[in-house]
């Protein structure tokens, strides 16, 4: 099918385009390293989490958070439960919901969607990482 619109430029790509693997990474300590992608009121962090790594119970205060498993396996816990996720599982946590995870032997890559952005990722976006 022919397009009627024109294509976008390359510096109308750049602004809005990016690519998951050279957008900011940002070292989230024990539980990984994420690459952020900043809109006007929501954050997209793809996190690479290692192996039998453990991500500490917290809360974001103010913020909805989802969760995508794009691959690998966790056991989250929240509220006191463990929910065992694998790759096409999505969860979704409440503003303060305190949430952790135990990942699984093979680690585990997601897409954690916050609305709206978290300000401390912001900040190390800022700093660079």
């Amino acid at each position: 099918m022919e397009r009627k619109e024109p294509l976008a430029s390359s510096e109308e790509f750049d602004r809005k385009v990016a690519h998951v693997e050279t957008a900011a990474a940002i070292d989230l300590g024990s539980h990984g390293t994420a690459h952020a992608v900043l809109g006007e009121k929501c954050m997209l962090s793809f996190v690479d989490m290692p192996a039998n790594s453990y991500a500490d119970p917290h809360r974001h205060e103010g913020i909805e958070q989802a969760t995508i498993v794009l691959k690998g396996s966790a056991d989250f816990v929240v509220g006191g439960k463990v929910y065992p996720v694998r790759e096409g599982h999505v969860l979704i946590f409440a503003p303060n919901e305190e949430h952790g995870a135990y990942v699984g032997p093979d680690g585990a890559r997601v897409l954690d969607v916050f609305c709206p952005p978290r300000p401390d990722l912001v900040a190390k976006m800022q700093k660079g990482g």
